[in-house]
């Protein structure tokens, strides 16, 4: 498949091009290879996908990377390929989960040396890494090529693309090595570029280089020099998400220290001494929930029941906090109440159907639905308390770090201990509901309901946070390993509400960064800070020079909540591309995480879900199908 100019002139065939050969990219390709298949009246289809990283696992996915990163969903639940729940128009196409896969062709993954000791312990409940992940991409990639019928030509750039022009209805597609590809439909699947420095990032890199410190900003762990943090010095660290949890991973284990398990279950961390003390704070103060470790599928309610875009009244713009928010706060109640009831009825007074009778009736928040969960579930515990949820140290106040450190490692490993017992099954028929919660916030956002602002507000800004808080944390083990780490002296947590800052010594004007808790009142002074976070989303300042064109031109618009927060490609109901007149272009599309709205279809799907990722990349095919037809 080289990359040399197309030999099919526009005029004998439809040209599509594909900016960005990760899963996204992948998946709407196998999609549109699909519908291709089934086509009774086919035209001659040249397909173009651009990617400077192998096509398949794209960037963030690729191969090269520490093996001791991982993914944070199961094998099992890691999948590419339709199934019998998946309600798509094209053909559904079946294929291997991950963990099938792995099983199918142990024997020759064994032989890559960096996955060879991965591979024979690889079950449906291992988390694998990102390298034996890229692996499975990349044969979807290639599987999904060997597919295309007759008139359909793939062809692979290992590229990438710098400008698209418009001429007449087609768009001129520029690489880097200067072929242009003349396309009758475009679709920019990018995954997660880069953002140029934004200026708090700028003035810490400045701060740090004036006064000899080591600043690290916001950035993919795995495109990151973990060497240039310095060994047995107090480090400032940023973020508890799943990059703090890459970062702990690359200053510890992969320095030397030694985990071992006792015989009790227990897990310990014995230093190698070449590691940092991290000091790790953030807004909630705590890590990611863990990864739920027993069966989400037995826990599964009907769903939806109360929240889908159906039942929202009206057919005008919607207010989040009005109109979204308590159906989907019911949604999730609802759906913690049925599991209650459902597997756990010696916790529930009276029966389900006399319960969900009058909860269905009643509107959330209501006082006369609190007092019938109080009548019906007597232990405040196995209520939800959604804020609670949200914030679980909320409003709490230490005497010190001293403090703070036995509190947070209670809680994790109270967290850890529950996400491992069905006995709070309903735990996981909530997280159902947020997957469904998701995929209904979607639909309303094709169906043009949810205003710019709050896209950008409400869905990038809160929802998503909420939703990866509770159901996008990292594997039980890794939770395990951060309590190691807390009782090795390793890690320190900072608390809630923690502040990062800088300050100048006035006596000597040596300069320090400073970490702060609203929680406490000690303060922690280090020579060095990290961003565990990935860049903020951008459109106008992308590390992708492509985008940057586009949005200067006024052919591409950012949707942002406030100055500081991300800044998304923004696009209607059909994912095609607006300009700055707020005008969709008939033949230029966009998918992933960094366009507004488009989180609820995010990969990986989980199989036997009817996940959105499927839904939505198999709608998008469609169009692009159509508009590529001249």
């Amino acid at each position: 498949m080289p990359g040399d100019r197309p030999r099919t002139s526009v005029g004998t065939a439809a040209v599509v091009v594909i900016v960005g050969g990760g899963p996204r990219g992948t998946g709407v390709l196998e999609r549109i290879l699909a519908h291709e298949s089934v086509n009774a009246d086919p035209i001659p289809i040249d397909i173009h996908v651009v990617d400077p990283y192998p096509a398949g696992a794209g960037r963030i996915w690729r191969g090269r990377q520490a093996p001791l990163l991982w993914m944070n969903s199961t094998t099992a639940d890691v999948t590419m390929f339709t199934d019998e729940t998946t309600a798509v128009t094209g053909p559904v196409l079946p294929g291997p989960t991950l963990a099938e896969w792995v099983a199918e062709h142990s024997a020759e993954l064994a032989e890559f040396p960096e996955i060879a000791a991965e591979v024979p312990m690889i079950t449906p409940s291992s988390f694998a890494s990102r390298s034996l992940q890229s692996r499975y991409l990349n044969w979807v990639f290639q599987t999904a090529v060997d597919s295309a019928p007759a008139h359909v030509d793939v062809r692979v750039h290992r590229r990438s693309v710098v400008d698209i022009v418009n001429v007449g209805e087609i768009q001129t597609v520029h690489l880097d090595d200067g072929v242009v590809i003349e396309a009758t439909a475009v679709l920019l699947a990018q995954g997660h570029p880069d953002a140029l420095a934004a200026p708090r990032e700028t003035a810490l890199t400045s701060f740090a280089s004036e006064h000899e410190l080591t600043y690290v900003g916001p950035g993919y762990t795995a495109d990151l020099d973990a060497d240039v943090i310095p060994e047995r010095e107090p480090v400032l660290i940023a973020g508890l998400g799943l990059a703090f949890i890459d970062w702990m991973v690359l200053l510890a284990e992969s320095r030397g220290g030694v985990f071992e398990r006792g015989e009790d279950g227990t897990l310990t961390y014995t230093p190698s001494g070449r590691e940092p003390l991290l000091y790790a704070g953030s807004r909630r103060g705590v890590p990611y929930h863990s990864k739920i470790s027993y069966s989400i599928a037995d826990a599964r309610p009907p769903l939806p029941r109360f929240f889908t875009a159906d039942l929202v009244p009206g057919d005008g713009p919607l207010d989040f906090r009005n109109d979204i928010w308590p159906l989907a706060s019911k949604e999730l109640a609802g759906a913690h109440y049925h599991e209650l009831f459902a597997s756990h009825p010696d916790r529930t007074v009276g029966t389900w159907e006399e319960f969900d009778t009058e909860f269905a009736s009643l509107a959330w928040g209501s006082s006369r639905l609190q007092e019938l969960v109080e009548n019906a579930v007597p232990k405040p515990e196995d209520r939800i308390d959604l804020e609670r949820l949200n914030r679980p140290l909320g409003g709490e106040r230490y005497d010190g770090l001293a403090e703070v450190q036995s509190r947070i490692n209670e809680y994790i490993s109270a967290d850890v201990a529950r996400r491992s017992d069905p006995y709070f099954s309903a735990d996981a028929a909530v997280f159902s509901a947020l997957l469904s919660t998701y995929m209904t916030v979607g639909e309303l956002l094709r169906r043009g309901r949810i205003p710019a602002e709050s896209v950008a507000k409400d869905v990038e800004g809160w929802l998503h946070s909420f939703f990866s808080f509770i159901a996008s944390g990292p594997p039980p083990e890794r939770l395990e390993q951060l309590i190691a780490l807390n009782e090795a002296g390793i890690v320190q947590f900072l608390g809630p509400d923690s502040a990062f800052s800088t300050e100048i010594d006035p006596a000597t004007g040596a300069g320090i960064f400073v970490a702060r808790s609203a929680s406490h009142t000690d303060i922690v002074a280090a020579n060095t800070l990290v961003e565990a976070r990935l860049p903020v989303a951008s459109i106008s300042a992308s590390g992708d020079s492509l985008l940057r064109t586009l949005h200067g031109r006024g052919e591409a618009v950012e949707l942002r909540a406030t100055v500081d927060s991300s800044a998304k490609l923004a696009v209607d109901g059909t994912s095609r591309i607006l300009d700055q007149d707020n005008t969709a272009h008939p033949r230029r599309f966009a998918a992933g995480p960094w366009v507004a709205g488009h989180n609820w279809s995010a990969a990986f799907p989980r199989p036997r879900t009817n996940a959105g990722f499927f839904r939505h990349n198999d709608a998008l095919a469609a169009e692009i199908l159509g508009a590529a037809r001249l």
